[in-house]
């Protein structure tokens, strides 16, 4: 029996419709998936290292123990860094943290003292500490450093505090013509490289 011509037409106008259908589809998928490129969706991570920032540098030097400070590394050990941060033939003989706090509603604050001498005249470096919440003292790169230069005549210089941050030096003799120069920098290079040893694994 020969296939009429109606049947056949619409054998062809299903078939047509079945390719059109899929091709339509096609185009969809193809065009979400471009689309869900081009705006990630806003449930997808940030990568860690964007989120954490640049990684703390401190270095572990001592920790505050019923109130007395309990060095973790050598003081001897600082006493080289601290002549290469002064890099101007300072010689440096004593190295020690110390406490401040003249206002007692502020929390203490503690620095990193270097004391030495350079062509006969004093000379100090401060570097703040960053105090953990056991107390433990650690020293970073992006410390504040300050430093007093005593004038001729001077023979010692004191730092002077403000709710209990350094803001100046002064010297110890009260006279015209006995001063120390107060200078200050934004971050620090004392332990750049050096490998310090850890008095407590002794």
């Amino acid at each position: 029996m020969t296939p009429s011509p109606l049947a056949n037409g619409r054998h062809l106008l299903l078939t047509c419709l079945r390719w059109s259908l899929a091709l339509t589809l096609i185009l969809l998928v193809a065009a979400g998936c471009s689309r869900r490129e081009a705006f990630p969706e806003e449930s997808e991570e940030v990568p860690l290292d964007e989120e954490a920032g640049p990684k703390y540098d401190g270095q572990l030097l001592a920790q505050v123990v019923l109130d007395e400070i309990d060095f973790v590394v050598p003081q001897q050990e600082l006493v080289q860094p601290f002549i290469k941060e002064f890099g101007n033939g300072t010689v440096v003989n004593k190295v020690t943290i110390h406490k401040v706090q003249d206002n007692k509603k502020l929390p203490a604050t503690y620095y990193l003292v270097g004391l030495g001498m350079y062509n006969g005249s004093f000379r100090s470096m401060a570097l703040e500490l960053d105090v953990a919440s056991d107390n433990s003292l650690y020293l970073s790169s992006k410390s504040v450093k300050h430093i007093c230069e005593a004038t001729a005549g001077c023979d010692f210089c004191y730092f002077t505090f403000e709710d209990n941050r350094i803001t100046g030096c002064q010297c110890s003799i009260r006279a015209a013509g006995y001063d120390c120069r107060h200078k200050v920098q934004e971050g620090n290079n004392l332990l750049q490289g050096v490998r310090l040893k850890n008095s407590r694994q002794n």
